[in-house]
């Protein structure tokens, strides 16, 4: 099968180049030049819609045969641009890039990467058919465009089968600093215990990145399937979270402490619906 990664230098989509260059051929595209000099990596700002056309310009490029796009590129939110206006529109632009693309090279499939940041931040169950509304959560921006990504895709490319999958918290391996279950892993590490805010009485989903991959490689067997999936692993207490990486990097002097203030949200992900499709897959 021929893959075609979308920020393969990122966390995620790393992670999947290594795994699936395994037994596929795997073609890249990421922002940073590739450092190795990979002829299957192709260094492309998909900010700039430009750039996309003028590779696709290039024979090597053009003539690839794509089986399946795994869209993990964008860009995502931080304390310098969580809300600058500048991060929707880029990432809509990331967006009309990857639409290029897929029409151009006709794939079966796209996987593209969304997030359960398109639910509010409040009590709640969620699946793929609750609330959409991401302005109720810190990092709107980015959750709205993500949202976008998703009917663009859908809209555009009616051909090809679109999967949407609405990621919860990853964690793992190269994830980044900024991140909770980081933030967590760090305080441990420097200080031997773990803060943690909303009493730990806070919900949320997360996904292991290993988990992560072997749902992805079960999806790309499924075929003549298009639609929204929530992907997640486990609905944890921050509390609870805070106690599984003491009893995985800890020590028996580790120690919580806990601060009333902060999110007590309670978001729990259904991915009953993931979980059903794979589950018929693999019998």
């Amino acid at each position: 099968m021929n893959i075609l990664i979308t920020g393969s230098s990122g966390f995620i989509g790393n992670k999947l180049k290594n795994y699936f260059s395994l037994n596929h051929n795997v073609f890249c595209i990421q922002r940073k030049p590739d450092s190795i000099g990979d002829k299957n990596v192709f260094n492309i700002d998909l900010t700039k819609l430009d750039a996309v056309n003028n590779v696709l310009k290039n024979e090597t490029f053009n003539q690839i045969n794509i089986d399946v796009i795994i869209h993990c590129a964008a860009l995502l939110a931080d304390e310098n641009n969580i809300n600058s206006i500048s991060l929707f529109n880029d990432n809509n632009k990331i967006t009309e890039s990857v639409i290029t693309l897929a029409l151009h090279f006709k794939p079966k499939k796209l996987l593209n990467f969304s997030t359960i940041g398109v639910y509010p931040n409040k009590d709640g169950s969620y699946t793929e058919v609750s609330e959409i509304n991401p302005s109720a959560n810190a990092e709107c921006l980015y959750s709205l465009s993500k949202f976008c990504s998703e009917e663009l895709f859908k809209f555009y490319l009616k051909n090809i089968e679109v999967v949407n999958l609405r990621l919860s918290q990853t964690y793992g391996d190269g994830m980044r600093a900024d991140r909770m279950y980081s933030n967590y892993l760090a305080e441990l590490k420097n200080k031997n215990e773990i803060c943690v805010w909303g009493n730990g009485e806070r919900v949320s989903n997360f996904i292991s990145i290993n988990y992560l991959i072997e749902k992805v490689d079960l999806l790309l067997k499924q075929n003549n399937f298009s639609g929204t999936l929530n992907l997640g692993q486990k609905n944890i207490s921050y509390l609870d979270l805070a106690k599984m990486i003491i009893n995985e990097h800890g020590n028996e002097n580790s120690k919580i402490v806990l601060i009333d203030k902060g999110v007590k949200s309670k978001v729990y992900i259904n991915c009953s619906k993931i979980d059903k499709l794979l589950n018929n897959e693999q019998k």
